[in-house]
């Protein structure tokens, strides 16, 4: 069943290379979505895919990258209609 997200990662996650990390999990676990930078320091992340495989790329977000350190991860519920042309991508 398909499940689409939206994930908001707070922390230390910007300049850390934690988008390339997640880009590289999500294409790892063939999601599709977007991921970018906001103004607040956080990372919003859309994601979609296969149910246990969002389950797998959130646990991986926890982990981070070396430098990272993630403090809170906050999944809100996105319209499963978001077509993401079958990739995951960094924005900006």
């Amino acid at each position: 069943m398909k499940r689409c997200s939206r994930i908001i990662v707070k922390g230390k996650v910007q300049g850390v290379f934690y988008r390339d990390f997640a880009r590289k999990q999500a294409t790892e676990l063939k999601l599709e979505g977007t991921i970018q930078n906001s103004n607040d320091g956080t990372v919003v992340i859309n994601v979609c895919g296969p149910r246990d495989k969002i389950e797998d790329f959130i646990d991986t977000l926890y982990e981070g990258t070396p430098k990272s350190r993630v403090d809170e991860l906050i999944e809100e519920p996105l319209s499963p209609n978001r077509d993401f042309r079958g990739v995951f991508r960094i924005i900006g």
